[in-house]
């Protein structure tokens, strides 16, 4: 596969969408689940339209970055269990939290899969890893949502590894460490061998569909 195009685009709800992510939504037909933990199998479902399982394992690549108590993990912190990944800010007014909330309510889907959810912050010039720790502790988020951050270098190589757009948004009149920061809304579904499975896109996607997303990726690794 050519090396993917890191020009954002935006889409209809006014959401930026990396050019590799809209590219393989595009691609992306009519899949089916085959099948959950413990062996259960679920009658075949489609699976939404805005989840990616074609290409999903070229976004995807190395971490370093700081814990809550600012100690460094890696991938390899996460070697052998399934993982969820998510890239926000805590200052962030809706897409952030209620695609922590979606998720949170996916995994506690009958029959969903058990992962480790992770949020990556795109603002590590105001979330500490201090803040980070109060912020994943947040209610309606999803249990165990680890919080990682870093110095900017670090959190700049992660989005590179996964192919994330983010840029800072002055707000008019605010003061210069008063901002939004604008980014693509992403879920990356990872095996146990931090290889990247399904991609969910979070704009408008609901706990049935983020949790159809997740099995199919899984599925597939399995």
């Amino acid at each position: 596969m050519a090396e993917p195009v890191e020009t954002p685009r935006r889409n209809l709800t006014g959401a930026v969408v990396p050019a590799v992510a809209a590219a393989a939504l595009a691609a992306v037909g009519t899949l089916l689940l085959v099948g959950r933990n413990g062996g259960e199998k679920a009658p075949e479902t489609p699976v939404v339209e805005n989840c990616i399982i074609e290409g999903a394992d070229v976004v995807n690549g190395p971490i370093e970055l700081l814990d809550s108590n600012g100690a460094t993990v890696t991938q390899a912190d996460f070697a052998g269990e399934p993982a969820v990944v998510y890239f926000g800010f805590t200052h962030c007014p809706d897409i952030c939290p209620t695609s922590m909330y979606t998720l949170a309510a996916a995994l506690a889907e009958p029959g969903g899969y058990d992962v480790q959810p992770i949020l990556i912050s795109l603002d590590p010039e105001r979330d500490t890893p201090e803040v980070m720790g109060a912020y994943v502790q947040t209610g309606g988020f999803p249990p165990g949502l680890v919080g990682l951050t870093g110095s900017r270098a670090q959190v700049d190589a992660a989005k590179a590894s996964f192919h994330v757009y983010s840029a800072r948004a002055p707000i008019e009149g605010a003061p210069e460490d008063v901002y939004n920061v604008d980014h693509s809304s992403f879920l990356y579904v990872l095996d146990g061998q931090w290889r990247t499975r399904s991609i969910v896109n979070t704009v408008q996607a609901t706990p049935q569909q983020v949790a159809q997303c997740i099995a199919a990726g899984l599925e597939r690794a399995g």
